[in-house]
């Protein structure tokens, strides 16, 4: 995918925001979920490559898949790469989360849905990001079983680890913290870790949802450390 193309999705989740979530929900168009699904194909299909250290696979929402004028390059798992000398492979679709398809709402794109369709062959750690899309467009109450079902489900990886959302201005701290309180207790039924960046001084623009460059940095270097 292009740069402009990836302007062009980064864009369009801006104006949503801005909208509101009624917004969101009404524009919810085969062009916008086509884009959506374009992207992540795009995405899987070129790690990134920083070491061969171990092998990590991410799944999360616009953070992972890069919604800045660089688009995945830009993004936390690039970065990551670096960090941890590892090869990231990026499974990342904007508007989505634990308990939301976003911009392809009521078909397969949750994370548990791409999850169980993902290869994890070789990967020695699945990093799951997100999301602030349960508390925009999902349901933050339901992000626990949601998690649960999920992890419950992984069985060919050593090492999961669970990033929550960070403070954003488009959601009420009450929404973050029930999103952020289910996922570590979602991860400590089944043996994974969690990192909250609730209160880790996450830089975020001015749309009021996405991180910065510095705040992408942030993340990336926030996870590195959690890795070891």
């Amino acid at each position: 995918m292009t740069r402009g193309r990836w302007a062009v999705v980064a864009a369009v989740v801006v104006l949503l925001v801005a909208g509101g979530v009624a917004l969101w929900r009404a524009q919810q168009e085969p062009p916008l979920c086509e884009g959506a699904r374009e992207a992540r194909d795009a995405l899987l299909e070129r790690p990134f490559a920083g070491g061969d250290a171990r092998s990590v696979f991410v799944v999360g929402d616009s953070y992972s898949q890069g919604t800045g004028p660089d688009g995945p390059d830009g993004a936390w798992p690039a970065r990551l790469a670096a960090l941890a000398r590892a090869t990231v492979t990026v499974d990342g679709m904007s508007s989505t989360g634990y308990t939301t398809g976003g911009f392809c709402e009521g078909e397969p794109v949750t994370y548990g849905d791409r999850l169980a369709g993902d290869d994890l062959d070789g990967a020695d750690v699945l990093v799951l990001q997100g999301s602030v899309n349960d508390g925009l467009a999902g349901d933050p109450d339901a992000v626990r079983s949601a998690a649960g079902d999920l992890l419950g489900e992984v069985d060919d990886v050593g090492r999961v680890l669970l990033v929550g959302p960070p403070d954003i201005p488009a959601l009420e701290p009450a929404q973050l913290q029930t999103i952020d309180r289910g996922l570590a207790d979602a991860a400590g039924e089944h043996g994974a870790t969690y990192l909250s960046l609730l209160g880790a001084g996450i830089p975020i623009g001015d749309d009021g949802v996405h991180p910065t460059d510095a705040g992408q940095q942030r993340i990336a270097e926030l996870v590195a450390t959690a890795l070891g």
